[in-house]
């Protein structure tokens, strides 16, 4: 799997291996329904750079935007058998349904890779519903871990009367040490599969 091979380059003794720092756009339409979600993730400088030598496939010293593009669709594609490492909680119970079409883009920033992918709703969730948001990879290799002061962004920006929230997660809300800093052994892993949730914020966004 494209993503698999990208993302998780070699296995070792602790977790996580890559760190991406991410933020989520929330786009909306004219009755100013939440219609789409879309994540936006920043890759660490050391993983950008393992990731983009294996991408120049026509070595060329450069990747360019097509080899570029071609990575996020293919990553984005393999993502869908985890959900897309979002879990998403609508106040409603409603049972959120991506549209099949996904719009992705790859790009540089600052020397570190930004992935981007645009879901959108099947059934545009109604206005003043609140929905609670976690981003996480399961097995905590990738520690996703959301921007503080650009966590949530709304399109189109002229739209009004959103607001969003970030819980920290109980266990440790207080503590000095960032989770993308936190290690595990292979065992540890493997007794707790669902591992990425216990270190995952919780944004709960309502428009």
């Amino acid at each position: 799997m494209f993503l698999l091979v990208l993302l998780y380059p070699a296995y070792a003794q602790s977790h996580p291996h890559v760190w991406v720092d991410a933020a989520l756009i929330i786009h909306r339409n004219d009755a100013g329904e939440v219609s789409a979600l879309e994540p936006v993730w920043i890759f660490d400088d050391l993983y950008t750079a393992s990731v983009l030598s294996d991408l120049d496939e026509d070595q060329s010293g450069k990747v360019e935007k097509p080899e570029l593009l071609t990575f996020a669709k293919e990553a984005v594609g393999n993502l869908q058998e985890w959900d897309y490492f979002l879990k998403v909680k609508r106040e409603d119970a409603s049972v959120l349904q991506y549209k099949k079409e996904i719009m992705t883009d790859g790009t540089v920033l600052n020397d570190r890779l930004l992935l981007r992918f645009r879901l959108e709703l099947a059934d545009p969730i109604k206005a003043g519903t609140s929905v609670k948001v976690q981003m996480y990879d399961p097995s905590y290799f990738i520690a996703i871990d959301f921007i503080d002061d650009k966590t949530v962004s709304y399109l189109p920006s002229t739209q009004s009367g959103c607001t969003h929230s970030v819980t920290h997660p109980d266990d440790y809300a207080e503590s000095t040490t960032s989770l993308s800093d936190l290690v595990f052994s292979d065992e540890e892993v493997a007794e707790n599969p669902d591992l990425g949730s216990i270190f995952a914020k919780t944004v709960e966004i309502k428009c």
